[in-house]
């Protein structure tokens, strides 16, 4: 039952970068612009500690931080070429 633990901490890493990223001035994936600023970092960190959480529980402490962080930086690494891909998509559709 425990090992299952790691598909939602996995999720709710998808989801406290993805978050996050949303937060950013620099994001392209809205269309609108970035995700109000008034203290909106804090559902993305809650996820994000969320997930570590989950990790600690299956995992031994240090395999868990490295794993966790290993996935949050792939996704942050990949959602910024991610939005580049859908901002260019969006501008091919508005011509």
């Amino acid at each position: 039952m425990i090992p299952l633990l790691v598909i939602p901490a996995a999720a709710l890493c998808l989801l406290g970068t993805l978050l996050l990223y949303l937060t950013s001035p620099q994001q392209l994936l809205l269309a609108a612009g970035p995700w109000p600023s008034h203290r909106s970092w804090w559902p993305g960190i809650t996820c994000l500690l969320a997930s570590l959480l989950l990790l600690l529980r299956v995992l031994a402490p240090v395999e868990a931080v490295a794993g966790w962080s290993v996935l949050a930086m792939l996704l942050w690494t990949a959602l910024p070429f991610f939005g580049a891909w859908h901002a260019r998509r969006r501008a091919k559709k508005a011509v």
